[in-house]
């Protein structure tokens, strides 16, 4: 039987940097609709800020160290 592992780090340099763009993007538009909201903060855009930050995390990750991507 064949072992099946997630692949969380990109696997090209290019995914890198679409990663990194695409969760900064996201963090920014969640930052501005927080700061915009009265009372309580929406519960989609505190998720969303969480994945924004976990997917700059992983694209840095991915750029930082060349041996890691695609595993």
């Amino acid at each position: 039987m064949s072992e099946r592992r997630w692949h969380f780090i990109p696997a090209t340099v290019s995914l890198c940097w679409v990663y990194l763009g695409v969760g900064a993007v996201l963090l920014v538009s969640s930052i501005l609709t927080l700061t915009g909201t009265d009372g309580r903060a929406p519960v989609l855009t505190v998720i969303a800020a969480v994945a924004a930050v976990a997917l700059i995390a992983v694209a840095a990750v991915g750029l930082a160290r060349p041996k890691l991507r695609g595993r």
